[in-house]
């Protein structure tokens, strides 16, 4: 009787899907979460979605410290875009203890990534509102209209903490 390859082939897949995974995104978010002390206390798992479709990356916050902020949340997830910048995703799923929350388009995450030296914080916060979409497709905070300017970056600032209080219950 000939030997089978079918065992070596089932047992080589999944082993390949891990380290991919683990070498492309968990890895990379590890050493994001560890190099700046204020992230200190978050568990970030990140990967393709069913870890074998790589046009949509999975960012799953697991849990955080107690004393986390909500710009933490952001720092952690720019620097993360800041390190995915030259990958091309369809979208990116924010979900917290593996339920899907919200997405990002590809285009924006890298475009959040690209920026992330040069833009500040509070920059950041009032643009990222207006890119987050539920997980049904629709905006999950639509567009304010013809606001002074004051007030719509007042506005969007309390769609993004908004934002991190749906998606991490901050």
């Amino acid at each position: 009787m000939k030997p089978r390859p079918l065992l070596p082939i089932l047992l080589l897949v999944p082993t390949v899907t891990f380290v991919l995974n683990y070498a492309l995104f968990q890895r990379p978010v590890e050493q994001v979460l560890q190099r700046d002390d204020r992230n200190a206390g978050m568990v970030v798992r990140a990967h393709w979605r069913w870890y074998v479709d790589p046009t949509v990356l999975v960012y799953d916050l697991q849990g955080a410290a107690p004393d986390t902020r909500a710009i933490d949340v952001l720092r952690a997830l720019l620097q993360f875009a800041y390190r995915q910048k030259d990958r091309r995703f369809s979208r990116v799923v924010l979900a917290w203890k593996g339920t899907p929350r919200f997405y990002l388009a590809g285009a924006d995450f890298a475009e959040l990534g690209r920026t992330y030296p040069t833009r500040s914080p509070i920059d950041t916060m009032a643009v990222i509102p207006p890119m987050v979409r539920r997980v049904d497709g629709n905006r999950a905070f639509p567009g304010r209209g013809n606001q002074p300017f004051f007030a719509l970056q007042e506005q969007r600032l309390l769609d993004f903490n908004r934002f991190v209080n749906e998606w991490a219950g901050f």
